[in-house]
């Protein structure tokens, strides 16, 4: 059963400092580096081995002259106090009863991943009071990084891209223009080759053996053909590849991957996750991006990246935080919520760390199974049940520091067969030199699970076996264990929302009942059960900023990476 609301009769009453008037002085915009890919050769996680994530920084507010970018950026420098700013009269929030532009009013955002540091962050230069509680030692969510021995790493492979530019600007603004580019490199290795990922017609289909290649070709015409004659909805992630690639492609290069990533057979999730994340339409698509690629390509947008080029992705996070703290804002780490209070549909306050929080406005990027638990009883039958329902993939981490230069020069390398216990590899000194020192490099493994299954339960010592046997089957040298420096595992419980087919109807229902909530506001990944981007996280922060303040509507932020769009 879900906890009871905790009753406190004389709960420790955390104050909140107002914030400090930003300087009205703004940094001049920087340019990114570019960084071509042929210069890089020469609950909560549990963590076994190495250190403690990297610690706070101060944003780098150095100074540099460049061409700006003629877009509002994506965070405001905002000179007005808060009691200044006029919102319209007519974004109210849709209840009518409670408005979310109550001006100096106090935020209290759950969870300091970048949806929440975002919102944190635009909030702060607003004037407005904030207070972020996060569960770990720092910021960041799944886009955190470590440090251990000179090396940084990530939570896997993080790209940061987007088709908002000012966006990309405003990151580098506030890195002091220390935002590489990067060329995107990564391949799938199946039946023994390497494949370029996205896939490309030449190499992907006409490397198999003309059986194969004859069976792909008819496959796909036959599909045509019946997409033309009576077109069917797509309900699966199965109909959806089918009916654009053929059968036997999709046997081949999808499903494979992904059911070994999910764990559930591909008749049973959503197309949603297919019309998301392929990046490509159908096999005529593939063959016209492989022909004409310097062409217009809408889907595949995502051929080059951002990252910074110290810190690692968590560099973003931390800086965001550090530029909140010193505009007033506060940041309780290592603070889990533990219950939250609601009455008369508002809430009232949260119980967090064995402290109580009161709160004015509530932006929430918990969980939202999480979510649903820490309202106990005042949360209805039906929410609950539609939570408990919802379920996220959980991955193992493991990371290898090697005593030696590289292994390839992939960012990424997927393993769709079973005979691999990994699901991808990525190499984090191919994101940027820096994240290792010379002649060294950390390989990280992924490989998808559930909480508290076989693989969820391996040892460490099994883990890192299989990991090098993984290695030796791509055809790397073997690594002999003079060459291991270390071994690091990170067990993290929920890291992707899993699309079933009708978790759609379940998330609604959750959400229906939290917009009864007049001074709740959910947003990230997690909150709306939503797969998307590090790009889509920050500008739905700063839009719930802007609904916070007045200046838009509530459900502008609950937009962003809601259809059926691309999202690389």
């Amino acid at each position: 059963m879900p906890p009871e609301p905790v009753t406190v009769s004389s709960p420790k009453i955390i104050s909140i400092r107002p914030a400090r008037p930003r300087n009205t002085t703004s940094a001049p915009r920087v340019r990114c580096t570019r960084t071509s890919s042929s210069k890089r050769r020469s609950g909560s996680p549990e963590i076994s081995g190495g250190g403690p994530p990297q610690q706070t920084e101060r944003p780098n507010i150095a100074m540099a002259k460049s061409r700006s970018i003629s877009r509002a950026p994506p965070f405001p420098p905002y000179t007005r106090a808060a009691a200044d700013c006029k919102p319209d009269p007519g974004l109210t929030r849709r209840r009518g009863a409670t408005s979310m532009r109550r001006m100096a009013r106090h935020v209290l955002i759950l969870g300091g991943g970048l949806a929440g540091m975002s919102c944190a962050l635009a909030c702060a230069r607003a004037g407005l009071p904030v207070t972020v509680l996060e569960r770990e030692e720092e910021v960041g969510g799944l886009a955190r990084s470590f440090s251990q021995d000179g090396f940084t790493f990530d939570f896997g492979p993080h790209r940061l891209f987007s088709q908002q530019p000012e966006l990309i600007q405003g990151l580098s603004d506030l890195l002091g223009g220390d935002l590489t580019s990067r060329d995107r490199r990564s391949r799938i290795f199946l039946k023994g080759k390497f494949f370029h990922y996205p896939l490309r017609v030449g190499n992907a289909i006409f490397s198999m053996p003309p059986l194969t290649t004859a069976r792909i070709l008819l496959d796909y015409g036959g599909a045509k053909a019946a997409g033309l004659v009576r077109r069917k909805t797509d309900r699966s992630f199965e109909d959806w590849v089918k009916a654009r690639f053929g059968a036997t492609l999709y046997r081949i290069f999808f499903q494979q991957y992904t059911e070994k990533a999910w764990g559930i057979p591909c008749h049973t999730i959503s197309a949603d996750w297919a019309s998301q994340r392929i990046s490509l339409l159908s096999l005529w698509d593939t063959f016209k991006k492989s022909v004409w690629r310097r062409g217009d390509q809408p889907r595949t947008y995502a051929s080059s990246f951002h990252y910074p080029r110290t810190g690692g992705i968590g560099r973003i996070a931390r800086v965001m935080a550090a530029e909140v703290e010193r505009l007033g804002g506060r940041i309780r780490r290592s603070c889990p919520v533990e219950a939250i209070r609601v009455h008369d549909r508002r809430v009232t306050d949260v119980r967090a760390g064995g402290e109580t929080f009161p709160a004015d406005e509530v932006v929430s990027t918990l969980p939202i199974t999480d979510f649903v638990r820490f309202l106990g009883p005042s949360a209805p039958e039906d929410a609950r049940r539609a939570a408990a329902a919802l379920t996220f993939r959980a991955i193992v981490f493991v990371y290898l520091f090697l005593d030696r230069p590289s292994l390839s020069d992939d960012h990424w390398i997927y393993l769709p067969e079973n005979r691999f216990l990994s699901n991808r590899l990525s190499e984090s000194r191919n994101f940027s030199e820096d994240n290792a020192p010379p002649g060294k490099t950390v390989v990280c493994a992924e490989i998808t699970c559930a909480v508290g299954d076989a693989l969820w339960r391996m040892s460490d010592a099994d883990l890192s076996a299989r990991v090098r046997e993984d290695l030796l089957g791509l055809g790397f040298a073997a690594i002999r264990p003079e060459e291991i420096l270390a071994v690091r595992t990170i067990r993290a419980p929920e890291c992707y929302p899993i699309y079933d087919i009708g978790y759609r109807e379940r998330v609604d229902a959750v959400l229906q009942h939290c917009n009864r909530i007049s001074n709740l506001l959910p947003i990230g990944r997690s909150a709306l059960f939503r797969y998307n981007n590090m790009d889509h996280s920050i500008d739905m922060g700063q839009r719930a900023a802007r609904a916070l303040l007045g200046q838009t509507r509530r459900e502008d932020a609950l937009s962003v990476a809601s259809g059926a769009q691309y999202f690389g």
